[in-house]
């Protein structure tokens, strides 16, 4: 009997551990159901598919964009980590990974299909980290706030073809931090719309793949095995990757 209530006080343990975690995984999409993939996301420009367990853009083209659906994004989400997989398939350049995004995207001279109705006609502001941006010579962050641009956080890193890289942006009120591969790259003071703002996946003159899409809050995922990442309680990351 005494085994039974170690056992048990032991499993209300595991189990209590495991919700905090739950309620700190606002988003995740690693692929596997394109049903439920196709609920998440609304491409705005661009060839998206799901494909082989991935979200693959397929068209060779600048400001391809896909961002994350109304239902699956709260925009009291302003301190998160946005965690992805990337592998560039062919092309110029590399990725563009979205964050703080509000109101309508820029265009650049392309027909951009219907945002999501709490992003519609409201003001333009974008923040995204072009990663093997001109001509894959130079990784930087850009952003526009309403017709203003800015450009923040060189780095050197270039990227190859078939080759997955993991990218985390860790975004607060005030600042975001960069980090790549698992370095960090920089932190950048920027209390810009107080951080507000959903994620997003682009390229720009590339054809690229995405995996294991995950933004969770400040107390983070549980953890994971580095070595195999094997799946968690969620289930959510893909063995052996």
């Amino acid at each position: 009997m005494k085994k039974f209530g170690i056992f048990v006080l032991l499993c209300c343990f595991v189990l209590s551990i495991t919700n905090v975690a739950i309620s700190q995984l606002y988003f995740e999409d690693n692929f596997d159901k394109a049903n439920e993939s196709e609920k998440k996301w609304v491409p705005l420009w661009g060839d998206w598919q799901f494909k082989d367990k991935e979200y693959q853009q397929l068209k060779n083209d600048v400001n391809c964009i896909s961002i994350v659906a109304d239902d699956y994004w709260d925009d009291d989400w302003v301190e998160y980590t946005y965690e992805v997989r990337a592998n560039k398939i062919d092309g110029a350049e590399a990725f563009l990974i979205m964050f703080r995004l509000q109101g309508q995207m820029n265009p650049r001279d392309r027909d951009l299909a219907e945002h999501p109705a709490r992003m519609k006609g409201k003001p333009l502001f974008e923040y995204w980290w072009n990663l093997g941006g001109w001509g894959n010579s130079v990784s930087r962050i850009e952003a526009w706030n309403g017709g203003a641009y800015k450009q923040a956080a060189d780095s050197n890193h270039t990227f190859e073809t078939n080759k997955w890289y993991s990218i985390k942006i860790v975004n607060t009120p005030t600042s975001y931090t960069l980090i790549l591969d698992d370095e960090e790259v920089h932190e950048i003071a920027d209390a810009d719309k107080d951080g507000v703002g959903r994620v997003g996946l682009g390229t720009w003159n590339t054809t690229a793949k995405y995996e294991d899409v995950l933004v969770y809050g400040p107390g983070g995922p549980l953890p994971v095995d580095p070595k195999g990442k094997v799946a968690t309680a969620w289930g959510f990351l893909k063995a052996g990757r």
